[in-house]
């Protein structure tokens, strides 16, 4: 495969005014999603290790579960966005070899990580905003994602661009962080958050900052209840969340209605 490909006429990360942030307390700068990317791409080396220290070791796992809740058919298409160093995409190829994956995210610099791996080769990796797709209406069987939501700056647009690619009947299945829930672990979970997180980074990356901002992102963002009720509101159904961490990872998962 030749490498990362650019759709004719795109231009970086949509940029959206006045747009409710990820979290819902305040709008996000129309320069959100090329900060963003920016930000990605330069910590696409570590993106993997510091991925293993957020999760206590456990993100292999999480990725198991996101690609179980896809129902993914025997040679199904699917589209997996958010797709950064591939880790959900290539669960899916390791599953099912006649998958075809296309795999999709606005930091290129991630997905040449991603492109060098195992079968790295096998997914189709395709530079575009997950509020703007390049795709026609239902191409897709399932589409997956990993920590998408919170760094786009509409979550309605982002699932309204899903129903549309993925046909009647399909899966969308997310692996999402949460805030922290008000029980008795909520103390420990955000110090490990809002402490650990940001000092190991210091320690293995050259761009802590980045890892600040997805500590910060990650106690800001919406609950998984928030979560399901956006997913019925894009039409899905058949909506439903697991949680992981003491409630600080989720993932969920819903069906596009048969017509």
């Amino acid at each position: 495969m030749a490498g990362v490909r650019r759709p004719n006429g795109y231009r970086g990360p949509v940029s959206q005014q006045n747009t409710s942030s990820a979290g819902g307390d305040q709008p996000r700068p129309a320069d959100h999603g090329a900060r963003v990317a920016s930000m990605f791409n330069g910590i696409a080396g570590r993106y993997d290790l510091m991925n293993l220290v957020m999760t206590w070791g456990q993100e292999p796992r999480f990725v198991r579960r996101t690609v179980d809740h896809a129902h993914i058919p025997a040679g199904g298409r699917v589209l997996d966005l958010a797709t950064g160093t591939g880790d959900i995409a290539l669960e899916v190829l390791r599953r099912d070899p006649d998958a075809r994956v296309v795999g999709v995210d606005f930091a290129p610099e991630m997905m040449e990580v991603g492109r060098a791996r195992p079968n790295g080769d096998r997914v189709e990796w395709v530079e575009a905003d997950a509020m703007d797709l390049p795709f026609e209406d239902e191409s897709f069987d399932s589409v997956t994602h990993g920590y998408l939501l919170r760094n786009v700056a509409d979550i309605p647009t982002t699932l309204a661009e899903q129903f549309r690619v993925l046909r009647p009947g399909g899966w969308m299945a997310a692996l999402e962080t949460s805030p922290a829930p008000d029980d008795v672990f909520k103390p420990f979970s955000t110090f490990y958050i809002r402490n650990v997180v940001p000092r190991v980074a210091k320690m293995i990356t050259k761009t802590p900052e980045a890892y600040a901002y997805l500590s910060e992102s990650s106690r800001a963002f919406k609950s998984p209840a928030q979560i399901a009720a956006l997913l019925e509101d894009a039409g899905f159904v058949n909506v439903g969340h697991e949680t992981f961490l003491f409630g600080t990872l989720a993932v969920h998962w819903a069906m596009k209605p048969v017509v």
